[in-house]
């Protein structure tokens, strides 16, 4: 028989039980941890759940016309009823817009919604002291059907705008716009894209500027629902609409001297001028104004209210014709609601040079009912306390010289809704 330390040493009896009993510690840590994750994405589940709810709330209350602080609220209170509830039970909820990462950092009326949820370590505590879990969601407002959500005033120019000079849309000396009822859509890029000076004040529904704003001297910019600067540019709505062409001459220029005409759609060549107190009546249809220049002053009267469009074009590719509506005249015209060119009450040719500037400023004796359309040339625009539904003003730069109202309450008038057409809110991260 072998002494017993010998035996003691060789024995190998019982070498499993140790061999356990040191790796039961490291199994069910393996073992815990793998229940904590299990719950963790439980956790992660319903908190991505609750992002994207609340991305797609705010973007859709934003889209309405809501603003930014209550879209933010929105958000916040579709998290809690997940049980996500910012700020307590170690839960944040940010919501960031435009979003902080991603592929929609620069769209206009992007949401970011971002859940962190702080977990407690139970059976996986022996590996960890702390574990979290986060979800993230970005939607995209739509654009609105409601009234605030609308557009009726669009400058398309899309260069950088760093001065007054240059300003897509500017008022000053105290002008009083009411866009209350609609939206206002600037194009131009720069930080003076819209520049308010002088007293001036801007009332809108809401204002999308691919650029940002300037306001000082007393300028005010009041905008009820969604103020959305570094925007994406809008496409014009009347792009695709053909400039008639210009016929044999109709008639050429001046109707005045106190007299009252009755005159029909055709080609009028070298310009068209009602002044002196002179009454024309437009029969409905299209007139083509041909080189020269329209011109209502002296105290005339222009009325076309049966569907009219009036357009500005050169068919010699020069001289292309420019508005001037004096203070003191009447001026009552709206547009055509069917044809090649409904919805348009003015219409300029897209050729004519950007230099030309076209003036309105008939006061509260100017009624249009449909677009006043200037893609090429500044407008300086004054209506006063403008009663009509249905208004809209698209061209290159856009300059209030007094007192100006816009309504798009334009169904029934042909017009094409600036924007496009209503677009759903979407959820695209």
């Amino acid at each position: 028989m072998r002494p017993f330390p010998h035996r003691f040493l060789s024995d190998r009896s019982g070498a499993t039980a140790v061999i356990l009993a040191i790796s039961m510690t490291a199994l069910m840590g393996a073992a815990g941890l793998a229940i904590d994750l299990g719950l963790w994405y439980t956790d992660r589940r319903a908190a991505q759940g609750a992002a994207d709810s609340a991305a797609y709330s705010a973007a859709y209350d934003f889209s309405a016309g809501d603003t930014t602080a209550n879209a933010t609220a929105t958000a916040k209170a579709v998290a809690a009823q997940y049980g996500l509830t910012d700020g307590s039970g170690g839960v944040t909820v940010a919501v960031n817009m435009p979003p902080t990462a991603g592929t929609h950092k620069t769209t206009g009326g992007a949401i970011e919604i971002v859940i962190r949820k702080n977990e407690t370590p139970f059976f996986s505590s022996f590996f960890m002291d702390t574990a979290s879990v986060a979800a993230r969601a970005v939607a995209v407002a739509g654009s609105s059907a409601t009234a605030s959500g609308k557009y009726c005033v669009l400058a398309l120019d899309s260069t950088a705008a760093t001065t007054v000079s240059t300003a897509g849309v500017s008022a000053s000396n105290g002008v009083q716009i009411d866009i209350s009822a609609c939206g206002l859509q600037i194009n131009a890029s720069g930080s003076d894209a819209l520049y308010l000076s002088g007293g001036a004040t801007l009332k809108a529904g809401r204002v999308s500027i691919v650029g940002n704003y300037t306001a000082n001297n007393g300028a005010s910019l009041q905008v009820s629902g969604a103020l959305t600067t570094s925007a994406p540019t809008m496409a014009d709505p009347y792009s695709a609409v053909a400039i008639p062409a210009p016929g044999s001459c109709a008639a050429t220029n001046a109707w005045g001297g106190g007299g009252t005409y009755t005159i029909n759609p055709g080609t009028y060549c070298n310009g068209m001028t009602i002044n002196n107190g002179a009454n024309v009546t437009m029969n409905a249809g299209v007139y083509i104004i041909d080189r020269g220049a329209f011109t209502l002053t002296g105290g005339g009267t222009l009325t076309a209210t049966a569907g009219v469009t009036i357009v500005l074009t050169s068919s010699s590719g020069s001289n292309y014709p420019t508005v001037t509506v004096d203070g003191g005249t009447t001026l009552n015209i709206k547009a055509p609601t069917s044809g090649a060119t409904k919805g348009l009450a003015f219409m300029q040719d897209r050729a004519a040079p950007s230099s030309g500037t076209n003036n309105f400023a008939g006061g509260t004796a100017m009624t249009v009912q449909g677009a006043l359309y200037f893609p090429a040339q500044m407008v300086n625009f004054s209506n006063g306390s403008n009663t009509t539904v249905c208004l809209q003003l698209i061209a290159y730069r856009v300059t209030y010289t007094g007192g100006a109202k816009f309504q798009d309450s334009c169904s029934g008038f042909g017009t094409t809704e600036i924007g496009g057409s209503t677009t759903a809110t979407t959820l695209v991260e």
